[in-house]
């Protein structure tokens, strides 16, 4: 209900061809935060089974009110595989910066490490400018997050009060990034959520993303939506897609 994973059904889905777990924290598309007694089950389980851990965590300082835990903090002995990057937190996403780091207290990981820092070498770096500038901006304050996070805010609470209030639609509120994954009581009306969103589409001209494309097992019969724009945008967005739906109903 609160988009944490189910531990219980991660531990009965590894086999013998699993090979890491990939945890995506804060989550995209969920908007989610997983809590701590959530991320040490991940890692207990990592650890019964030899797997490292490929933590995703691109949006670790957009969010609302409970912190990011970083995998790295808990994870023990545990290996990690990060990802992080600029385009989001710094708002540079054109520039494509990225990069990685390897919690690795027992050396497991050494032969991959290494093997990126041979590909590293080859000379398919980014431009220098785009460098130099990610590094100033990981080096940063983070002050122009909290002007960033106030806007986000406005728009992450105007687009879940006006989803909320629209007929069969329903949503959890975002605990970070600018995305929020509502569901659809479809009822007969559409197949499938890919159906629904095609049809809103053609309809009012709004876009929404079909939740299956992130899994079927869990996004089937939800659709994601960004909240990036300005408020009048969102608001008329909903007031589309309310009318949309009223005519369906």
């Amino acid at each position: 209900d609160d988009w944490n994973p189910d531990t219980d059904d991660l531990r009965k889905k590894i086999t013998d061809k699993s090979v890491a777990i990939l945890v995506i924290n804060p989550n995209n598309p969920t908007g989610s935060v997983y809590n701590e007694k959530t991320l040490k089950e991940i890692v207990d389980i990592a650890g019964e089974f030899g797997l490292p851990i490929i933590s995703d965590e691109i949006y670790d300082q957009l969010t609302y009110d409970e912190k990011q835990i970083s995998m790295v903090r808990i994870a023990g002995d545990v290996p990690v595989i990060g990802f992080n990057g600029v385009s989001k937190v710094y708002l540079a996403p054109g520039w494509r910066v990225g990069y990685t780091y390897f919690h690795d207290t027992n050396g497991e990981l050494d032969p991959l490490y290494d093997a990126m820092m041979r590909q590293s070498r080859v000379r398919i770096c980014l431009n220098t400018t785009a460098q130099i500038a990610s590094i100033a901006a990981l080096q940063s304050d983070g002050s122009h997050l909290i002007e960033t996070m106030s806007r986000m805010r406005t728009r992450r609470d105007l687009i879940y009060k006006r989803l909320n209030e629209i007929d069969s639609i329903s949503t959890k509120l975002p605990e970070a990034a600018f995305y929020i994954m509502p569901k659809i009581d479809l009822r007969g009306r559409w197949t499938n959520d890919t159906e629904f969103v095609k049809d809103v589409l053609k309809e009012t001209g709004v876009v929404f993303v079909p939740g299956s494309g992130f899994g079927e097992e869990h996004g089937a019969g939800h659709f994601r939506s960004v909240f990036l724009p300005p408020p009048e945008m969102i608001d008329e967005a909903m007031n589309r897609l309310e009318g949309f739906m009223t005519k369906h109903r």
